[in-house]
């Protein structure tokens, strides 16, 4: 095994998380071939006790570290906060429902030894509903970079909850703020505007979990109105041309208003690619 630098790994949980999930997500990081040396978990304003029992038990098998926030102010502020309380330069995010491969660290890590211009490293993810070795799709990014900068301008190019960067280029580019339902992708966009060297692994590094919920929580009018929003931002900073700007919304907005099961089959079968 390569000498590796050490990381910090960022995750965040609120009242409604689910506590066995964020307890499978915790023992898959401790299954990992590589361990991360602080765990800095944000509390996004007061939690359950069987979240806060989770998080006791597990305080004594990890490197945990938790930021509590007084009130629940979203994930975008919550990552805010966890960014600056991470120790270590490189920060791995990842999220408290879902699992990750045994050997997700190493394999990142790997990569950022031979690549030290690199400063933003995603991969792949398998989606499940409630095994992680039953995926029924796959979302794939692609792996070189200008195609990431292509790729950009229509979807997000990475999976967040896959993804290590560099925290001083995170703090560059204004860290994670509140953009509601684009606290990741807004974040990548200003990295990628300030020519921040991206990658993505073509390896499978997280099983994320998936299913109605999740289709539900990406359709409404405030969801659809976001749509808009940001993409009108990516097009005032420059980042898309005014066609393309069209084009986002004439695609993406629809899908946000069409009933949840039409939404479903739109991820499942045509922005995924089916099977294990």
């Amino acid at each position: 095994m390569k000498n590796h630098v050490s990381f910090s790994l960022l995750m965040a949980v609120y009242k409604n998380d689910n506590p066995d999930f964020l307890a499978a997500a915790l023992e898959s990081v401790i299954a990992n071939t590589c361990q991360p040396t602080q765990v800095v978990i944000v509390q996004d304003g007061p939690v359950t006790p069987a979240l806060t029992a989770v998080l006791r038990d597990f305080a004594a098998r990890l490197p945990l570290q938790v930021v509590a926030l007084p009130v629940n102010r979203g994930l975008g502020p919550a990552l805010h906060a966890g960014v600056l309380a991470c120790n270590e330069e490189w920060i791995a995010r990842f999220d408290s429902d879902d699992v990750c491969t045994p050997t997700r660290f190493e394999n990142q890590l790997d990569y950022i030894a031979t690549h030290p211009e690199v400063s933003l490293l995603g991969g792949q993810i398998k989606e499940f509903e409630t095994r992680p070795d039953q995926s029924y799709a796959s979302r794939v990014v692609p792996t070189d970079p200008s195609a990431i900068g292509r790729f950009a301008k229509t979807r997000n190019p990475f999976n967040h909850m896959t993804v290590m960067f560099r925290k001083s280029a995170v703090l560059a580019a204004g860290n994670y703020q509140s953009d509601a339902l684009y606290e990741d992708y807004a974040l990548w966009i200003r990295m990628l505007m300030q020519s921040a060297r991206v990658a993505n692994l073509a390896h499978v590094l997280v099983y994320a979990r998936a299913g109605e919920g999740m289709f539900r929580r990406r359709g409404g009018w405030r969801y659809a109105w976001n749509e808009v929003r940001f993409q009108y931002g990516f097009y005032r900073k420059g980042f898309l041309s005014l066609p393309q700007l069209a084009i986002n919304i004439a695609s993406r907005v629809p899908v946000r208003l069409v009933p949840n099961a039409v939404r479903a089959f739109i991820y499942r079968y045509l922005l995924r690619r089916p099977g294990q």
